[in-house]
């Protein structure tokens, strides 16, 4: 959702839960929020994926685990992340992030500026591809399933 297109600087809600989105294949990350100053985006990890390593020159990143655990690697120390732990990773400092969990991991992401932020497709998931299976030819557990175990409730 792009604020800077917004009058008034009125406050606008989204509800998170519409920017989750599992890909088998990589890391899929979705933009909640952009103005000129500050990105924010949901990046949806499965078990044994990654964010590669990259660095953001000119722009700070904040990581926060909103369900499963993250693991934030640089070239000097790796941080494990709980729910609701963060990390800042300053601009210029390589750095990747690893899901080596059990459960699907949902990060939020802030970057400002928002510039250099890579790879991420704005706007809320698009609804469930009820077709999709995954290695074993099986259907992945439905959305509420995997923000359940996710978020454990």
């Amino acid at each position: 959702m792009d604020l800077g297109a917004l009058p008034d600087g009125a406050p606008v809600a989204a509800d998170l839960r519409d920017y989750v989105d599992f890909d088998l294949d990589a890391a899929a990350g979705r933009r909640v929020f952009t103005t000129d100053v500050v990105a924010v985006d949901l990046v949806c990890l499965e078990p044994a994926q990654v964010v590669p390593a990259r660095t953001l020159a000119g722009a700070d990143a904040i990581y926060t685990v909103l369900g499963g655990r993250a693991w934030v690697v640089t070239d000097e120390a790796e941080v494990t992340l709980e729910p609701l732990q963060a990390v800042v990773v300053p601009a210029g400092v390589p750095h990747g992030v690893r899901n080596d969990g059990a459960d699907p991991l949902i990060l939020q992401v802030v970057v400002s500026p928002p510039d250099e932020m890579p790879g991420s497709v704005l706007g809320p998931a698009p609804a469930a591809d009820q077709g999709a299976r995954d290695a074993r030819g099986a259907p992945p557990p439905g959305l509420l399933e995997r923000l359940r175990r996710t978020l454990g409730g």
